[in-house]
């Protein structure tokens, strides 16, 4: 036994133009829901307005999505820790109204400096890749290294600019 599904049919070529438009404008999300939204539309009696909204929430919802796994991809990550699961109580000492803060990232527009310090074990790395994280998600641009790491790149002397004659 096969079941269908009820669908309403586009009318001559709409389905084939709208995939188009959607390659085109590089809207896949749009290109993937539009028509079950549609049919959720008419059942439940949406204005036009309405069923506009809602297939450009699918779509904005999803690139958001996507970049923030790309800027976690691409900030290199040695691996994937957040904050909500490093356990304060390794770390007394720590405010957790100064994590909070730090957790909205809002020291990144303004170019604020965080600096961990402490003995190995503490959770410097792990806070470090959490706040790294919360960054990504907030739509900023994130490259993780440990301190070595940049101390090691910015020892290297830079190949100074040769003249060339013209």
């Amino acid at each position: 036994m096969t079941t269908t599904t009820k669908t309403r049919p586009t009318p001559d070529g709409l389905g084939s133009k709208l995939a188009y438009l959607t390659r085109v404008l590089k809207t896949p999300t749009i290109g993937r829901t539009w028509e079950s939204l549609a049919e959720q539309a008419r059942e439940a009696n949406w204005s036009h307005k309405e069923y506009l909204a809602a297939v450009l929430e699918r779509q904005v919802a999803d690139r958001e999505s996507a970049g923030t796994t790309m800027r976690i991809r691409t900030a290199h990550f040695p691996a994937i820790k957040t904050l909500e699961d490093f356990n304060l109580e390794h770390l007394p000492s720590l405010r957790k109204d100064v994590l909070a803060h730090l957790a909205t990232a809002t020291f990144v527009p303004k170019a604020e400096n965080v600096i961990l310090l402490g003995p190995p074990g503490l959770g410097k790395t792990h806070l470090a890749i959490g706040l790294g994280i919360k960054a990504a998600q907030s739509g900023n641009s994130v490259l993780f290294d440990t301190a070595t790491n940049w101390i090691d790149r910015l020892a290297r002397p830079t190949t100074p600019a040769r003249w060339r004659p013209n």
